[in-house]
């Protein structure tokens, strides 16, 4: 308690001495916000003071003065976010207090969602492209009703930039352990502007951290190779109602941690697992009046563990790996606002996907030589239809009562039925919101064969009740609180049998939360707080592992002058338990960890940003959860970062 105490001291004691000149940091101001138009809570446009769900938006003036580096530490600034990063393939995000492969959030961008096909599981990392970000809609609690299976604790929804003006950007970074980016971008507008047309792309390399020898808790060894390579390409067509997009995300990097190289059959140095998102979208929005509006998209997405994929190497063999997985879609959604007192929203998806059963996988007959090209795998097929409907009701013109229902029905887990409903209330500057929503995630094959494997899974299932508040205490001091219990039901863990294993339905999980946020400006300074509370027990009352009950965010951002920005910002998580055994420290439990971060922007001329970035600031050393043979993950060391861009 006494670092929570600490942290929060910091943070007043700045807003204390804060100057009270207005400078507009961020794209948004409160009363602004309040007006703000979302999309991604029913996949049509609403204000957010509407919406009975928690709803967060991340602006990209937030992403760049902060200068995030990856989409982890975009989200680790946000209340009822934990995560579990393993410095290898992936790294995992639990949102409202529930572990997980990252299966029970759904990640989009632009509306088209990026979880992999054969797991269900988004990827951690650095292979978003921040700088083509224009915000993220970070929607809380299930959200089932408007997209189906994985949306279960929430969703992400990444919304790229739109071409807006003839415009050049080009930026490059490089900072410690060997990490570099570049990125750039074209814009064109034509001189009517009927047509957009914007182009980005991403490289980046990190070697991310020191986890050999003694850093590593002697789990690797000094030729320890740890990397990742990430790319990205976006392209965004707008043509009177239509949009055409293309998403492609790479990311190519070392599995070594995963297992133990120190006394064992694993090598830590020789492994790539290289993974591809492609979406491909065609959108058209059509207004038919002001009352009726309908938009339809036609996607494809491709999620393919690519063939020169080395998983392992051992004393013996490297170890090939190959998973393809493909999925096409339509979706049609229609929307109709009396712009009185009633809308209703309604949708139809179609969908067909064919995925690998498992992976191919192959062996070489040395650690020194590659393996055969693996083959494609036994895939399987799947067809998916659903109709949703969200009708809202407005009263007395501050009362507004929402509700839904979905039908999915797959050829593979049969008929899902999934209700909402929700209230909210506006009254003067401040609201309420309530809501009751349930969600499900059905199996993937990766359940259904992974291990021994067990045909006989049935859908996870989240009911949740969630009461949420908003007050604007003054003009430029704003304060949210949220409180929800979460009750998840058939969640799918492993099943232990021996040395083997299958995945299996267990009970329930109990999650009950709150979430508090302030915010404070004025014209030179910006600044917020948050704090979570988690409480997460099984059917028997045992507390669930790797869930902190306490995690805290600060955020200042001040303006020296009009060339001139500093953002500090400190991320504290509390004392968690970890699902084993640390050895190196005799216990189950990952210590408290107080980290602090900082960019530093300069303007010096119009067009020309340069930013100094530090990471981790004070060097502290703190550890993540693990679920793999290492007993716990040393986080980052200590980063400093150089970027230079420019506009033109």
């Amino acid at each position: 308690m006494g670092k929570i105490f600490s942290f929060i001291l910091i943070f007043l004691t700045v807003t204390a001495f804060s100057q009270e000149d207005k400078l507009d940091v961020y794209n948004l101001n409160f009363g602004e916000l309040s007006k703000l138009k979302i999309v991604s809570a029913s996949k049509t446009e609403q204000d957010i003071h509407e919406v009975p769900t928690t709803i967060r938006v991340i602006t990209a003036a937030e992403i760049s003065e902060k200068g995030y580096f990856t989409f982890d530490e975009m989200l680790s600034d946000l209340p009822g976010f934990q995560f579990r990063n393993i410095m290898s393939l992936n790294s995992y995000i639990f949102q409202r207090g529930i572990p997980n492969q990252n299966n029970l959030t759904l990640v989009l961008i632009d509306g088209v969602q990026l979880n992999e096909l054969n797991s269900g599981g988004f990827y951690g990392g650095g292979q978003y492209n921040m700088a083509n970000i224009e915000r993220v809609e970070v929607v809380y609690g299930p959200s089932s009703v408007a997209y189906g299976t994985n949306a279960v604790s929430g969703i992400i929804n990444i919304i790229t930039k739109k071409a807006k003006k003839n415009q050049y950007d080009i930026s490059a970074l490089a900072g410690t352990f060997n990490t570099f980016k570049s990125d750039a971008s074209f814009n064109y507008v034509n001189e009517k502007e009927t047509l957009g047309i914007g182009v980005s792309g991403m490289m980046k390399r990190s070697n991310k951290s020191n986890l050999k020898g003694l850093a590593g808790d002697n789990n690797w060894t000094d030729s320890l190779d740890n990397y990742e390579n990430d790319y990205s390409l976006g392209l965004k067509l707008n043509f009177k109602g239509f949009t055409m997009g293309t998403n492609l995300l790479k990311k190519q990097t070392s599995t070594a941690t995963t297992q133990k190289s120190v006394g064992t059959i694993y090598k830590d140095y020789g492994t790539s697992w290289n993974i591809l998102f492609l979406n491909n979208f065609l959108r058209y929005d059509k207004t038919f009046s002001d009352k009726f509006r309908v938009s339809t998209i036609l996607y494809n997405r491709n999620t393919t563990v690519l063939k020169n994929s080395i998983y392992y190497v051992v004393d013996t063999a490297q170890i090939g790996y190959y998973r393809p997985n493909n999925l096409t879609g339509l979706e049609s959604v229609l929307n109709y606002n009396s712009q009185k007192f009633f809308s209703v929203t309604c949708g139809l998806v179609l969908e067909y996907e064919q995925l690998a059963n498992g992976p191919s996988q192959t062996y070489s007959s040395s650690p020194l030589i590659s393996p055969p090209t693996p083959v494609k795998p036994a895939m399987h097929n799947n067809f998916l239809a659903s109709v949703f409907v969200e009708p809202r009701v407005m009263l007395f013109n501050s009362l507004f009562l929402s509700g839904g229902i979905r039908f999915d029905q797959s050829t593979v887990y049969d008929r899902v039925v999934t209700p909402r409903a929700g209230v909210v209330y506006n009254f003067f500057r401040h609201s309420a919101h309530f809501s009751y929503a349930e969600a499900f995630r059905a199996p993937k094959p990766w359940d259904y064969t992974d291990g021994l494997g067990n045909a006989n899974l049935l859908p996870e299932k989240m009911k949740s009740l969630e009461a949420s508040f908003s007050f604007s205490l003054l003009k430029n001091l704003d304060f949210d609180a949220s409180v929800y219990r979460n009750r998840l039901l058939n969640g799918i863990t492993k099943e232990f049998s021996g040395a083997n294993y299958r995945w299996g339905n267990r009970g329930e999980i109990i999650t009950k939360g709150a979430e508090l946020s302030l915010r404070y400006s004025t014209r030179k300074f910006e600044s917020g707080i948050n704090y979570t509370y988690t409480h997460s027990d099984d059917e028997e009352g045992k507390h669930i592992a790797e869930i902190s009950g306490h995690c805290a965010n600060a955020s200042v951002t001040y303006s020296l002058n009009s060339n001139w920005r500093v953002n500090i910002r400190a991320n504290y998580v509390g004392e968690r338990e970890n699902p084993k055994l640390i050895s190196v420290t005799n216990n189950y439990m990952i210590d408290p960890s107080l980290v602090f971060h900082f960019a530093l922007t300069c303007i010096p001329i119009d067009g020309l940003t340069v930013q100094l970035i530090g990471k981790n600031l004070f060097n502290a050393e703190y550890y993540h959860t693990s679920n793999r043979l290492p007993d716990r993950y040393r986080q980052p060391q200590r980063t400093i970062l150089l970027s230079i861009g420019f506009e033109f």
